[in-house]
């Protein structure tokens, strides 16, 4: 009984971590999403702004590296008003 309570704490604490939902957006179906979103902007700044920051965050992605694909995420998102 013990060690199933254990393991359900484990997986609530796992799903509700801001680490596991964060890598949750460094992949192809949300980059695909972004850039659809970004194509649809109308402030030019902003959207060569977030243009840049998606491209460093698919980078970072390739590169296996999802703190920095999150922090420019970030970036990107922000330049989107999200």
């Amino acid at each position: 009984m013990f060690k199933a309570t254990l393991i359900a704490a484990f997986i609530a604490v796992t799903a509700l971590s801001p680490a596991y939902a964060a890598q949750d957006l460094c992949n192809d179906a949300h980059m695909k999403q972004m850039d659809e979103m970004i194509a649809k902007m109308t402030d030019a700044t902003k959207k060569k702004e977030a243009t840049a920051a998606l491209d460093m965050s698919k980078a970072a992605m390739k590169k296996g590296d999802t703190a920095g694909c999150m922090k420019h995420m970030d970036e990107a998102h922000k330049a989107m008003g999200l």
